[in-house]
């Protein structure tokens, strides 16, 4: 997660199914998560857009539908880390015990971290093109022709292992640094810094 834990019990229920124990089980902290992370996607989603309230409103329902968080879920949470009785755990069962994790990092670490976790994992998501069908790239591409910018994108720093690389791309107009992302392929870190540049400059 990228942090210290200070209370892990909060992440043991977090990981918890009400299959495995009907009393003591992860939907209080699956309910808290759902509120937060609704909060903190529309705060993230009006400070960084000046569109009107129907488009705010259909990309909330993208970054937080059920299908995109079972994706986020399954990619960071493994199978076995879940305490079921199941003999198959179902895609939805991913989402809501990252909601769980979401109210239980808010419970041990506050706000700040929560809503780190939040941007870095889900509204900035490697999934979340797969749902809206926005190539930010292509769109900052044409606006930056129209406007005869010249558009670069350079790859500031590269990291970790082979199976955990981290990729840090820099957007350049005209050879001015206008926005830099983090991701853990080009490609990805690519979309999410022509994304930041088309919300700061366009």
């Amino acid at each position: 997660m990228g942090f210290k834990t200070t209370n892990k019990h909060y992440y043991t229920k977090a990981l918890q199914h009400k299959s495995y124990d009907v009393n003591n089980n992860n939907e209080r902290l699956e309910f808290l998560g759902d509120s937060i992370l609704n909060f903190i996607v529309s705060e993230q989603l009006f400070l960084n857009n000046n569109k009107a309230e129907g488009f705010l409103s259909q990309q909330r329902a993208i970054i937080v539908s059920r299908k995109h968080l079972n994706k986020v879920g399954k990619k960071l949470i493994k199978p076995t880390s879940i305490k079921s009785r199941l003999k198959i755990i179902p895609e939805k069962i991913f989402g809501n015990t990252l909601e769980a994790i979401i109210g239980a990092i808010y419970i041990d670490k506050g706000t700040a971290k929560t809503k780190e976790f939040i941007i870095s994992n889900i509204v900035n998501s490697e999934f979340i093109k797969e749902f809206t069908g926005v190539d930010y790239k292509s769109e900052l591409q044409q606006l930056g022709h129209k406007k005869k910018q010249k558009i670069e994108y350079k790859l500031l720093e590269s990291k970790g292992l082979d199976h955990s690389k981290e990729f840090t791309i820099a957007v350049f107009l005209d050879n001015v640094n206008i926005s830099q992302a983090k991701a853990s392929s080009i490609k990805e870190a690519e979309q999410k810094a022509a994304k930041k540049t088309l919300n700061i400059v366009f």
